[in-house]
């Protein structure tokens, strides 16, 4: 099976590390799957800080998470698909998120429902999985988690994504998915995390051919309007730092769901060992 790996730097700074947890705002296909895999792998192998992955219910849709003390030990790493505000009740939280282009977001959602459903297009239109999304508050998602709303029976209006868009600066790091390794990396690089060397969860090779048609993305245009006036809000003022790659964190970890290997640190030469053995594969 070929498969990719990416190699992501923590770039050496003058940091300690990691003592406050992360909050991790995941938008649904974002990449955030892989992120959680990444996370879940450190909090593992390093044990200084817990890794959380939070489903909400109905019931808890508005709650907001609270630690007990026994819980307070650590810093932890929090992700989910949550509101903007879930982690506002701790201290020292540091939030982050990544952001996709709303069209390639809905595109890729609608064929990973037919995907998961074992059905295709015919059995589903475009049309039909709007619809759908529509009647289950789940149009203008990404405007939805960044107002509060995500999870909440009520349409979305302009003040919702004013609201939106002033919560987005309270996030310590966004990004968008075009940019989602130097996203990784600023996280890595922030709190003197080892560099990562991965391959991407949740990449499907569909039994099935779709792309978005001229009515398609009108009905993107129409349905999701808040969320692409967002977007664009989002690339105005996203920050990419600029690094210095060759002073890195020597010590990698190996996330990927082809290759499977101790859960522990490598070196870089380990890494070219294995790496050599895939190769002659």
């Amino acid at each position: 099976m070929k498969f990719e790996l990416k190699f992501v730097p923590s770039v050496n700074r003058i940091k300690d590390s990691l003592k406050q947890s992360i909050f991790f705002m995941h938008i649904p296909k974002s990449g955030g799957t892989t992120i959680d895999h990444i996370f879940a792998k450190l909090s593992l192998i390093l044990k200084t800080f817990d890794f959380q992955r939070i489903k909400i219910s109905k019931d808890s849709i508005n709650k907001k998470l609270i630690l007990s003390q026994n819980n307070k030990t650590l810093p932890k790493f929090i992700s989910g698909h949550l509101n903007h505000n879930y982690c506002d009740q701790l201290e020292n939280i540091y939030k982050c998120t990544i952001i996709r282009d709303p069209i390639q977001r809905v595109v890729s959602d609608y064929k990973f429902n037919i995907h998961s459903n074992k059905l295709s297009p015919i059995n589903i239109s475009f049309a039909d999985y709007i619809r759908d999304q529509i009647s289950k508050y789940r149009d203008n998602l990404i405007t939805r988690q960044f107002a509060g709303l995500y999870g909440i029976n009520k349409n979305v209006n302009n003040n919702d994504y004013d609201l939106a868009v002033e919560n987005l600066n309270n996030f310590n790091n966004f990004n968008t998915f075009n940019n989602w390794d130097s996203f990784l990396s600023d996280i890595l690089s922030e709190f003197n995390l080892p560099s990562i060397l991965y391959s991407k969860y949740q990449s499907h090779n569909y039994k099935f051919d779709y792309n978005p048609n001229k009515n398609d993305l009108g009905l993107i245009n129409k349905y999701f309007e808040l969320d692409l006036e967002l977007y664009k809000k989002i690339n105005e003022t996203k920050k990419i730092n600029k690094q210095n790659n060759s002073d890195y964190n020597k010590n990698i970890c190996i996330v990927s769901p082809y290759l499977k290997t101790e859960n522990r640190l490598f070196s870089i030469e380990e890494i070219k060992k294995i790496l050599s053995k895939i190769e002659t594969k």
